[in-house]
């Protein structure tokens, strides 16, 4: 099992600019809180929303720009472990064959 730490950029009114993923994921919990504390480290004010367990930070109290970041368990699923090529499903296209 893996930890990610996810992260979104909200504008105005909470709409979504971007997203994205620190890293690839860590393997124990207390490896992705320290990239996480140290991320919002860059930021002059951050807090811990208790609801929905995210982290928000922004570089001023009144900046209308948001990093919204969470952290979620991550459990390989079977395709996750597979070589794409044997996840693939076969199309029902045209066979290659003459």
């Amino acid at each position: 099992m893996t930890y990610r730490v996810h992260w979104r950029l909200l504008g105005r009114d909470n709409r979504l600019l971007d997203s994205g993923e620190i890293d690839n994921g860590f393997e124990d919990r207390r490896a992705a809180l320290q990239v996480l504390g140290a991320f919002l480290h860059q930021f002059a004010v951050w807090d811990r929303n208790e609801e929905d367990g995210t982290w928000r930070a922004r570089r001023a109290a009144d900046a209308d720009l948001v990093v919204q970041i969470s952290l979620a368990k991550h459990t390989a699923v079977e395709s996750d472990m597979m070589p794409a090529m044997w996840t693939t499903r076969q199309s029902a296209g045209p066979s290659l064959r003459p």
